[in-house]
């Protein structure tokens, strides 16, 4: 193989993401942006007040930087398209990444091309989102109709995960803008591809038919800036990062194929028969063998690549493949499952037609039919170079999913989490549903909240389905607080953080007349009693620890985290504003060991607090 070529290979996990790094909108000036009457500007900290109205402010930054984050101080009340920000970037298809900040009871919004708006809301612990809630595609608008009626084609997000006021939240949109002509008529809708708000999915190809309400103009553009709203209340956004693709997707030419029957091994073993028939098309599809089974499909072609640059080539394929481009060995044959596993390569091509060529072999009966080929650039989305049918998954299993009730839903099961980027199970878990659309996951063999999450309670597929592997998982947008114990004995203020002194036994749970647990254990000695209830419908969880006997320096740690805060009203900042605690009863304090900040908690009879977010 020629080692200039072999350079351009660079092997990769299936269906990975952006296949470059994506671009960032500077925010140490406002250079970025069109001149607006609004009143935003550059500032390197916030902080919101829960309990005030708009409350969202800047601060000092602990660092010195005061750059880095984009602040709308706007009061409520006072409206004007003129306040909004527009970026002097100008977009197409798009996808987009950044974090933001809401004010209680604040309003904004993201206008993809300045023209359709993805709503920034504060819907904290709202039960039922509708399309004017965080992450809802704002509704369009015809005066023309009758009162009522005059809004119409908003979408809701799936569900509400929206975080407190004053917390980081994270949005993800892929937006796909509109189609046009050479005429400049518009042969195809804008689509949202996709929206994940804190990590979950909440939108899914939506077709958008027109601009939303308070578009910056009353047309459908195929470039337009990015927009946020100013005049409806104070917002923070931060790490704009985006990805613009254009439309020069790949395709085939002079496609051609073969098909042979048999039990094929290897390409030595088609290439010693004659294919039965053959026949051409410009997109792939392993059912023009007519068979499910003991088969084999030889394409050979040209791609015709409109820019030269690199892409990445990924499959999807039930049995074995082997694929040349440009006359190179792209993948050696190689057998997957079909199950959506598969390979990716990156090869660096030159604009024009390139010759390609791909075999694809079935030999296992129990193994499903599926060819899939996937082509990407920096500037080219993720595109199919396969007809949809030739890489469906057939009889997907139906998900086994456990909801809530009017009292506590508790499930034991193996539970799967990352800490410290490294994966782990927690073996002896319980899981607790509330009605209050909040959950949490706490650890039997050392008394660790570890996690929690609001929304859906749990996908027990993993656990149910066929044999299963005893876990389930959240469906909820998940907050770790980490699995390590909540009580230690510190005889000095910078003991690390553990049990090695210790034996912990758990005793169970005992059930309320709500059927509520609280959970039961020993430790040095005394007898632990831990209850985790949801309160203020749902929006925090509130932790009392009382302790029955009496032990010698004894803390709970509350939180660990690169940074702790404590705020003006006595709550504390968890992290990068990722959650907040407040104290109800008890004291706590922040101490500062191996390079980490924790907040710890004396115990002596009780110890109670929320967690915020």
């Amino acid at each position: 193989m020629n080692k200039k070529f072999l350079t351009n290979l660079v092997f990769c996990g299936l269906l990975a993401g952006a296949v470059s790094a994506q671009q960032v909108i500077p925010l140490n000036n406002m250079d970025a942006f069109r001149p607006t009457k609004g009143q935003w500007s550059i500032v390197g900290a916030v902080e919101a007040d829960l309990t005030k109205p708009n409350d969202l402010h800047k601060k000092d930054a602990a660092n010195g930087v005061n750059t880095g984050i984009l602040l709308c101080e706007h009061p409520q009340g006072k409206y004007g398209i003129e306040m909004d920000l527009l970026t002097r970037m100008e977009h197409g298809d798009l996808d987009l990444d950044l974090d933001f900040m809401m004010a209680k009871g604040s309003n904004s919004g993201i206008y993809l091309q300045g023209r359709y708006e993805i709503q920034l809301f504060d819907s904290w612990g709202k039960k039922l989102p509708k399309y004017n809630d965080l992450g809802g595609i704002y509704e369009r608008w015809d005066d023309s109709k009758p009162e009522g009626s005059k809004g119409y084609q908003g979408v809701a997000p799936r569900i509400n995960v929206a975080k407190a006021p004053g917390l980081w939240q994270n949005i993800k949109i892929s937006f796909q803008a509109p189609r046009f002509d050479a005429s400049g008529k518009k042969i195809a809708n804008a689509r949202i591809l996709s929206i994940y708000l804190n990590g979950i999915l909440i939108h899914e190809n939506v077709e958008l038919t027109g601009q939303t309400r308070g578009a910056w103009e009353d047309n459908e553009v195929s470039m337009g800036p990015l927009r946020f709203q100013g005049d409806h209340g104070n917002v923070a956004i931060r790490n704009i990062k985006y990805k613009s693709y254009n439309q020069k997707v790949l395709s085939f030419k002079d496609l051609k194929y073969g098909v042979y029957k048999g039990n094929f091994r290897t390409i030595a073993d088609i290439e010693k028969i004659k294919p039965e028939y053959s026949g051409a098309g410009n997109i792939l599809n392993w059912a023009v063998s007519n068979a499910e089974n003991e088969f084999a499909v030889k394409y050979a072609g040209k791609i015709v690549v409109p820019d030269a640059g690199t892409y990445t080539f990924t499959t999807t394929h039930g049995g074995n493949t082997e694929m040349s481009i440009n006359g190179q060995k792209a993948f050696k044959n190689g057998w997957r499952a079909s199950d959506l596993e598969g390979r990716s390569v990156t090869v660096t091509l030159p604009a024009g037609e390139v010759p390609f060529e791909l075999y694809y072999w079935k030999a296992d009966g129990w193994l499903q039919p599926m060819l899939g080929l996937y082509a990407e650039s920096e500037t080219v989305r993720k595109h199919p170079l396969h007809s949809a049918n030739s890489a469906m998954v057939n009889s997907p299993s139906s998900p086994i999913l456990l909801g809530t009730a009017a009292e506590p839903v508790l499930l034991r099961s193996f539970m799967d989490i990352t800490e410290g980027g490294k994966n782990k199970r927690i073996v002896h878990a319980i899981s607790v549903g509330n009605k209050e659309s909040v959950h949490f996951t706490y650890n039997l063999d050392n008394g660790a909240l570890f996690q929690a999450w609001k929304g859906n309670y749990l996908n027990t597929t993993p656990m149910w389905l066929d044999r299963g592997d005893g876990s389930s998982k959240p469906m909820g947008s998940v907050m770790l607080f980490g699995d390590a114990p909540l009580l230690a004995v510190l005889e000095s203020q910078d003991k690390p953080w553990g049990l090695a002194d210790a034996t912990f036994r758990t005793k169970g749970y005992e059930l309320d007349e709500n059927g509520q647990p609280t959970f039961k254990y020993e430790i040095y000695g005394a007898k632990i009693s831990d209850k985790i209830v949801p309160v203020e419908e749902g929006k925090m969880l509130k932790r009392d620890i009382s302790v029955a006997g009496t032990v010698s320096n004894l803390y709970a740690r509350l939180a660990s985290a690169e940074v702790i805060s404590k705020k003006a009203d006595g709550t504390f900042i968890i992290g990068d504003n990722a959650y907040l605690i407040k104290i109800n009863e008890g004291t706590a304090s922040i101490r500062t060991v191996g390079g980490k900040q924790e907040l710890m908690a004396p115990l002596g009879e009780k110890i109670s607090y929320s967690i915020i977010w």
